[in-house]
């Protein structure tokens, strides 16, 4: 019997962490589609990170966790599940689902909801190698760690629109991308060190910058920036598509570990980031060279001492 009628067809991926977490899975989800004839590959995942899910032309369906009833997916007639969550309610969702092979890796009360355990080889690296030894037991190769999000038409004129508006058209992409907010408080620089570095981009590289202001954000981002020296640009209405959309036209993206940092990746822009120490730049920042940055005690990490590195990566990516 040829190997294509032995394999698994119908998949079911959960990932119920970040948006940053979902983007970060994409890349399971391609080889998996590009390897297996027919392959159907559902997502299960929380609604904030449902629509960087929803161009992705490899998947058959996204379900959202919180509107998802257990008979809508067992309707599927799934017979892989592959679980990233090691959680109770994701291990309580494979083990209904129906299907009769049920992938995670390996923690301790793995057995009682999965038949398929794997063990994460090597040392700390970037995680999205890590998920990509969920193909292993099935024999599918990858094909790269490249991230996928597609965005709509509607988002990439709302995007030109934005530059067109910013006086920020052109050939050569000549803004910056900044986010400098983060839900974990830990990530957090001081703000006013980001607008520090904005500023001294302007005057250096002649490089615009843009910052982002998710909901909730507005007031903090509009107070740091009350402290500019340059005319730096506020975005504020954008989606995550429209972000994605944003970020495909930016000579670089710089901020902490966040969604619109994996975003920006996703989209092939250079990133710089700031890491805290309970973040690891081997677990979160693709290992190429257009990417960059610097972990460090974020209460005392200086802008002179941050600028350097920064300013040192522009240079490399000669902006």
């Amino acid at each position: 019997m040829p190997l294509s009628q032995l394999m698994p067809k119908k998949f079911l991926v959960m990932v119920f962490k970040g948006i940053g977490d979902v983007l970060l899975t994409t890349p399971l989800v391609r080889a998996l589609k590009k390897n297996i004839p027919g392959a159907e590959i559902y997502f299960l995942t929380k609604k904030s990170s449902e629509k960087i899910l929803r161009f992705n032309s490899c998947l058959s369906g996204v379900f959202v966790r919180e509107e998802t009833c257990l008979g809508e997916i067992r309707s599927r007639k799934l017979d892989t599940t592959m679980d990233f969550m090691n959680s109770s309610s994701s291990g309580a969702y494979a083990l209904l689902s129906g299907a009769g092979r049920r992938l995670a890796f390996r923690h301790p009360l793995g057995r009682i909801f999965h038949n398929v355990l794997i063990e994460k080889e090597g040392p700390a690296r970037y995680t999205v190698y890590d998920r990509l030894e969920m193909l292993k037991p099935l024999g599918v190769p990858h094909d790269g760690i490249g991230l996928d999000l597609r965005f709509a038409p509607e988002n990439a004129e709302k995007a030109l629109d934005f530059l067109k508006r910013s006086g920020l058209e052109s050939a050569r992409p000549s803004f910056v991308i900044f986010d400098i907010t983060s839900p974990r408080r830990h990530r957090c620089w001081p703000p006013e060190k980001f607008i520090a570095l904005a500023d001294r981009l302007e005057a250096d590289f002649r490089l615009r910058s843009v910052f982002l202001a998710g909901p909730g954000e507005l007031d903090y981002v509009k107070s740091a920036l009350s402290s500019a020296k340059s005319n730096h640009l506020l975005c504020s209405d954008f989606d995550l598509l429209d972000i994605a959309a944003l970020e495909r036209h930016a000579a670089l993206h710089a901020g902490v570990s966040s969604a619109p940092m994996h975003i920006a990746v996703s989209q092939g822009t250079p990133t710089f980031t700031v890491y805290s120490p309970n973040d690891s730049p081997k677990d979160w920042g693709p290992p190429l060279p257009i990417h960059s940055g610097l972990q460090a005690d974020l209460e005392i990490l200086g802008v002179d001492e941050l600028y350097a590195k920064l300013s040192a990566h522009v240079r490399t990516l000669k902006l």
